[in-house]
């Protein structure tokens, strides 16, 4: 006759042992984080400044650091709204890993792979002067049934990107009628911001390890994925061959032309560029 304790009965309805460990779901899980707000107030007020253009009009100073700071912020604002919307697909598609995390809290200062979701972008922007975004957060790619859904969430920093563009584009033809030129440093900050997202589209559209393209046709395809250094590197060998002169060149004539077309004012750009890196 065995000695050993029965095995204790466990009530109906009690928690098992693993819903003990985890962490109860709260509202606050989704709700943007105070490190957010404080991110998008600190970056409309470097916005109004350079409205206003306080450092010539107010302080006196030969300088442009508020349209610098308005960039910045504006920019590591769209590096967190393009992380969020993937993140908020897989999570509506099943994937619970990320509720809680910076991801889907809009904080990217917590974001798991800080480096690869923010300092690579960030410093991809101050030295190239060109958008670029780091490789996705990696997901629970089991959590979530169905190559298209798999795809569609590949694809959201991607289309995050497209949008944000438009709606920057919009905003400066709203502020700049047709056919007028503008010396307001904001209204150039923000076509600047809609270069960078342009941009981040083009290059996120390279069938490269780490971009949104290549994660999407390898979930379409059910094909190989690389692992987290190789779509580090992938995002870095592209900065590489664009920051190279002859192929930035090419592809600074290209984005250029783009806006062309658009009846933008290649200025802008130019002077977007010199706010970006006022050292």
């Amino acid at each position: 006759m065995s000695t050993s304790d029965p095995a204790p009965q466990r009530a109906a309805g009690e928690p098992t042992a693993a819903a003990e460990t985890e962490p109860a779901a709260s509202r606050l899980d989704l709700a943007p984080s105070p490190v957010f707000l404080l991110l998008v107030g600190v970056t409309a007020l470097a916005g109004w400044l350079s409205w206003t253009r306080a450092e010539e009009t107010t302080l006196g100073w030969d300088s442009a650091y508020a349209p610098f700071l308005f960039i910045l912020g504006g920019w590591i604002i769209c590096l967190t709204l393009q992380q969020y919307v993937r993140s908020l697909l897989a999570y509506r598609f099943g994937d619970r890993a990320l509720r809680g995390t910076g991801y889907l809290r809009l904080n990217p200062f917590a974001f798991r792979e800080l480096g690869a979701g923010l300092v690579l972008p960030v410093a991809y922007m101050l030295v190239g002067s060109f958008g670029l975004n780091g490789p996705a957060v990696h997901l629970d790619r089991s959590a979530v049934s169905g190559r298209g859904r798999r795809a569609l969430v590949a694809l959201g920093g991607l289309l995050t990107n497209a949008v944000l563009a438009a709606v920057l584009a919009a905003v400066v033809m709203l502020l700049v009628p047709e056919g007028s030129v503008t010396n307001n440093w904001a209204i150039v900050s923000l076509m600047f911001l809609c270069y960078l997202n342009v941009s981040a589209v083009l290059l996120n559209l390279l069938p490269v390890p780490g971009t949104d393209t290549f994660d999407a046709v390898a979930e379409g395809l059910d094909r190989w994925r690389p692992g987290r250094n190789a779509a580090i590197f992938g995002t870095v060998a592209i900065f590489a061959v664009v920051w190279c002169p002859p192929v930035n060149a090419v592809f600074m004539d290209g984005v250029f032309a783009l806006f062309t077309l658009v009846d933008v004012n290649e200025i802008y750009l130019n002077w977007g560029q010199t706010f970006a890196r006022p050292w």
